[in-house]
Formats: C-alpha cells, structure tokens, sequence
C-alpha cells in the first residue's frame, strides 16, 4: 500500500521483556505504540503471551515476557521502533518480520465495493448488465 511518497506495510514485532520488569510490560508497550505512531504508524494488535520460558538463556534469564506488535508503517518507523527496543533496559531480545500474508491480501483488495446486479435465475445478462 502506498500513501503518498511513503510506502506503507504490514510488520510484526517480537520483543521479551526481562522477567523482573514484568510490572512494566504496559508502560512498554505504550512507549512502543507512541514511537509507531509518531511515525504515522497504526498499531492493529497488540498480544501479550506473558511470562514464558526462553529456548535457550538470555545472559542469565531462562524466562521472559513476549510481546506481539502488528502494526502498519513506513520502514522508517520500524527503524525508530527498533532503535528504542535497543536502548530500552530490560528488553531482552526483539525480532521485526514483513507480515506477507497481510501485505498481500491488502494489495488483492478492490478500492471501493464491488458492485454486483443480481440477475434472478433463468434469465441472462443483458450488454447493459454485462
């Protein structure tokens, strides 16, 4: 999707958050979701697995706190998302993919509603219905 100059897509974030900064899961997620909208961002959905166990250790953390952004926006925006995620103490790792799937049903989607006649059965589209 294109608007104006910008291109916009479809991402997905990933981000856990240290076990011990639990209490503050909601106060990242809010500074995460104004950094995307200060970049003319939408944030469609916002998932908390909570507290799970690490596939392999973090420094010393066998748990953490996932975190799941989907969200619209520019590259630019995940740029600056990313950058926060990496400065922020207690955010132990993040990952950013391109949601395709979305991307593709957007790009397939008509602008405007479809319009259909309905033609009862037993009768055929005249040139004019065609």
């Amino acid at each position: 999707m294109v608007k104006g100059n910008i291109t916009v897509t479809h991402y997905e974030t990933l981000f856990v958050v240290h076990p011990e900064k639990g209490p503050r899961v909601k106060e990242f997620i809010d500074r995460f979701k104004k950094v995307i909208e200060a970049q003319e961002g939408i944030v469609s959905q916002v998932e908390e697995w909570g507290l799970r166990d690490l596939a392999y250790r973090i420094g010393k953390q066998g748990k953490g706190y996932y975190i799941l952004l989907q969200y619209r926006s520019s590259g630019r925006a995940v740029e600056e998302l990313e950058r926060n995620l990496r400065l922020t103490d207690g955010i132990l790792r993040y990952l950013t993919v391109r949601d395709d799937d979305a991307n593709q049903a957007a790009a397939q989607r008509p602008d405007g509603p479809e319009q259909t006649e309905d033609v009862p059965e037993g009768f055929a589209k005249t040139d004019s219905q065609a």
